[in-house]
């Protein structure tokens, strides 16, 4: 029963998909995790997601807030694994463009985007030239949107992929000197109501 599960997941034909987005539980710093970290240099306060809806290809537009708790430089990058819920297991997806734990991403990246957009609030800003320095001192921030971008691949054929049901985002930030991780949280989704369009 399982083996045929699997390949519906993965062999399931869908041309171009909408979905309702429920957002079900967040594991702020990864405390449900076997491996907890012991001191993060990022303590994740809040993850929560803006989109309610989600079409392929798209955007996850969630609001996240952290706490520096060491001075960080511009070495930080994150990474996303994507997994779904079949049973009691959860499976990992095959590598997501520009999303997946094996395509990692600059933390400074993120930040400059979102000071253009400005939904980056950085506290105590007094000196706005360096408002988007990607060297963060120890403090509050908020990304007020923090993208995830869900693209067609066809090597990893993500449509495929992509099914209504349980998924869940791991967000690890490392350190890449060496790498060490310095923050995590992991959300849970529902995605509801796939619907085709042309």
């Amino acid at each position: 029963m399982m083996f045929i599960l699997i390949l519906f997941l993965f062999i399931h034909p869908i041309s171009s998909l909408s979905y309702t987005v429920q957002m079900n539980d967040v594991d702020l710093n990864c405390r449900k995790e076997a491996t907890k970290l012991s001191s993060p240099h990022i303590e994740i306060l809040s993850f929560n997601i803006w989109s309610n809806e989600l079409s392929i290809p798209g955007t996850l537009d969630f609001l996240m807030s952290l706490n520096v708790t060491k001075k960080l430089s511009n070495d930080i990058e994150f990474s996303i694994k994507v997994q779904r819920k079949l049973g009691s297991s959860w499976i990992n997806l095959p590598c997501l463009a520009g999303t997946s734990a094996c395509e990692k991403q600059s933390f400074c990246g993120l930040i400059q985007n979102a000071c253009k957009n400005k939904s980056f609030i950085r506290p105590n800003i007094k000196d706005n030239k360096n408002s988007c320095s990607c060297d963060l001192d120890i403090g509050t921030y908020t990304i007020e949107h923090f993208l995830i971008h869900i693209k067609r691949k066809k090597s990893a054929k993500l449509t495929q992929s992509i099914t209504p049901g349980q998924y869940r985002f791991h967000v690890m930030f490392l350190k890449t000197k060496p790498y060490t991780t310095v923050g995590c949280v992991v959300s849970y989704l529902t995605l509801l109501k796939a619907n085709k369009f042309t």
